[in-house]
């Protein structure tokens, strides 16, 4: 079994149920953690905890992840580019219309189910349903991605997101002309009181930082760049619809598109530090070609 190590704590964490904040850490779900801790996997000062333990600040905490589970996801190809691969990590280009793993629509394939068809070995954390996951972008978003292929480096790099260290900037076509060429949007996030598949502004959802810049603007559209301080599900396109200017094809926040059949949002910058070599890396994703054509067209 592997051990893993939190021997410091953020201030934010203080006052968080362990549960809750190791499964953000992680970005697995809490019902696997709680099994966890039900089976004395967690520890805090090489002591049991319950599930509804709050974190003081000071703790050791330690993580056994047990022997690796049956995976739940069949192999399955898919039509995606691997830009570089080590021991430790693979980065992805993933194309849009593709997930990153199995979810409640049961996907058959998958970015994971098309790596572990290639024979990549994945990490087990996360295992069964998304071995390796560290981060997602959405099924319609294209763009460059990181997964860990092995428990270690799963932990180092889940660190670097819930701290926000990771470097990830995006390019997006939206549906209007933004007031002002650039800005920071700070507006907290949360599920939509109304539409539970959706995201929204909302007064006490997680804190959320999006910076964005106008590249070009278009006869009717605005090319925009992203930069993520933070992580939210949907998060761009739930800032540009706060904004009035969803993106362009996004059917969830904003209307379809006949110039697209997705929302026009790609990932194309990540970076992040090695979880071994301690080395910066960086990874670019060129921009796609049905986004491409709309740039170019003005």
């Amino acid at each position: 079994m592997n051990e893993i190590f939190i021997d410091r704590l953020e201030p934010d964490c203080i006052g968080k149920r362990i549960d809750k904040f190791l499964s953000d850490v992680l970005e697995i779900p809490r019902n696997q953690i709680q099994n966890y801790i039900k089976e004395a996997l967690i520890s805090v000062c090489d002591k049991r905890v319950e599930k509804s333990y709050r974190i003081k600040g000071t703790e050791c905490i330690k993580i056994i992840i047990p022997p690796p589970k049956e995976l739940k996801i069949t192999p399955k190809n898919a039509d995606i580019k691997i830009i570089f691969e080590d021991d430790d990590v693979v980065v992805v280009d993933k194309p849009a219309g593709l997930v990153v793993h199995p979810g409640a629509a049961c996907e058959n394939v998958s970015v994971v189910s098309a790596l572990i068809y290639r024979g990549v070995e994945l990490s087990n954390i996360g295992a069964p349903q998304r071995p390796g996951v560290v981060h997602r972008i959405d099924k319609d978003t294209s763009g460059v991605l990181v997964l860990a292929k092995n428990d270690k480096a799963h932990f180092e790099l889940a660190k670097q997101f819930f701290n926000h260290t990771i470097e990830r900037r995006y390019i997006g076509i939206v549906s209007c002309h933004l007031k002002d060429r650039d800005g920071l949007i700070e507006k907290p996030i949360g599920r939509h009181p109304k539409n539970r598949k959706a995201f929204a502004v909302i007064k006490n959802g997680k804190k959320a930082k999006t910076y964005y810049r106008v590249i070009k603007k278009l006869a009717n559209y605005d090319v925009v760049m992203f930069k993520l301080f933070t992580g939210r599900t949907h998060q761009i396109r739930v800032h540009m619809k706060y904004l009035g200017c969803p993106l362009i094809g996004d059917v969830v926040y904003g209307n379809a598109s006949k110039n697209i059949e997705r929302q026009a949002l790609h990932a194309f910058k990540l970076g992040f530090n090695h979880p071994k070599k301690d080395q910066k890396m960086m990874f670019y994703s060129k921009l796609p070609e049905d986004m491409f054509k709309i740039v170019v067209g003005g």
